[in-house]
């Protein structure tokens, strides 16, 4: 057991709930003391933190399946660092470890919200991403909730996305034909190298128009399997030409994460009655038994380059943290939205 003297660290704090698209007057970067570990605490100097969409939930004064951030106190994200200090008998100085007390360049963590990691195990960031919540994220959707098989056809929405991109690969790895949307020419440049089978940007016409086109070239008559981060037009156009017993899987809406009153769904649910589909959201804490599983199976696939990391690096350490997060939120980067911290 080992304890330092206190260090200064910066760190963002919510100053007031969101309603509506985030801005910068709704956090602040401060200035605090870090002191000593009590018993069973580590303190941690963060190597390299996360931002997700999942956050944008916790920002807002209303009921999600997280609690919201509260107000005035240092924000919390999923974070990689070295342990600095430590009064824990069961994690050493030195020890590289994940936890979620992110947002700050110091943290001090009770040693059971922290997980131990091979420093050696590769880069510190891709425990953020494929091994992170992403990663995980896209597995439980592809391989417990879709239930990919060989052969199926697999539409998959913010495919450039820290999820999408993993679920295109993931859907390559199991012999599926893949489609992908994406926000831009060059996104849907990276989602092809990644494997999809066929790939739009929709932004270049109706997404219904587009998804139907796509099928055509591939000669499918149609969806067996929707794995949903989008919502809205892209969740209408899927349903509208699923296949018999097709699976939907939602994982996540970000076109409504800033909406600032309650969006309108899909027209068309009747299609699921008459396709006799299935539609069933998710969400990660529900499946944490998996873990093992999807550790195994990701490990061997980043080994055999079956699945590659896609990140996007944010520049300026904890200050650019901030404007991270709201590009991210606007589809500015692609893959898994990662900020170096030193």
């Amino acid at each position: 057991m080992t304890a330092a003297g206190p260090v200064l660290s910066r760190e963002w704090r919510l100053v007031r709930y969101l309603h509506g698209q985030p801005n910068d007057t709704d956090v602040e970067l401060v200035s605090a003391e870090v002191g000593e570990p009590g018993p069973g605490f580590v303190r941690v100097e963060n190597d390299v933190m996360s931002v997700e969409p999942y956050m944008r939930g916790r920002m807002a004064q209303r009921s999600t399946y997280a609690e919201p951030y509260a107000l005035g106190e240092a924000m919390r994200a999923p974070t990689v660092g070295r342990v600095t200090a430590s009064s824990s008998d069961a994690i050493a100085v030195g020890a590289m470890v994940v936890h979620d007390y992110g947002w700050r360049e110091q943290s001090l963590v009770p040693e059971g919200e922290c997980t131990v990691v091979d420093a050696g195990s590769g880069i510190s960031s891709h425990h953020l991403g494929p091994l992170g919540i992403p990663g995980m994220t896209a597995w439980v959707g592809a391989r417990r909730i879709a239930q990919l098989k060989s052969g199926d056809v697999v539409f998959v929405s913010s495919a450039a996305g820290a999820v999408g991109s993993t679920v295109v690969q993931i859907a390559k790895a199991l012999g599926c034909t893949v489609i992908g949307s994406a926000g831009s020419v060059d996104k849907a440049a990276l989602v092809r190298e990644l494997g999809a089978d066929a790939v739009f940007d929709y932004r270049s016409g109706s997404v219904s128009g587009l998804l139907r086109g796509a099928l055509a070239d591939l000669g499918a008559p149609g969806l067996d399997v929707y794995f949903d981060n989008v919502g809205g037009d892209h969740l209408e156009a899927a349903i509208r030409v699923l296949n018999d017993h097709a699976r939907v899987t939602l994982c996540g809406m970000i076109s409504i994460y800033n909406s600032a009153t309650p969006q309108p769904g899909p027209s068309n649910l009747i299609k699921l009655v008459w396709r006799r589909a299935r539609m069933e959201g998710f969400l990660l804490r529900d499946h944490l038994d998996a873990r093992p599983e999807f550790e195994e199976e990701m490990r061997d696939w980043l080994r055999s380059g079956a699945v590659r990391p896609v990140e996007t690096a944010v520049p300026g350490g904890i200050a650019g943290a901030w404007a991270g997060f709201m590009g991210m939120l606007d589809g500015a980067g692609t893959g898994k939205t990662v900020v170096p911290l030193r």
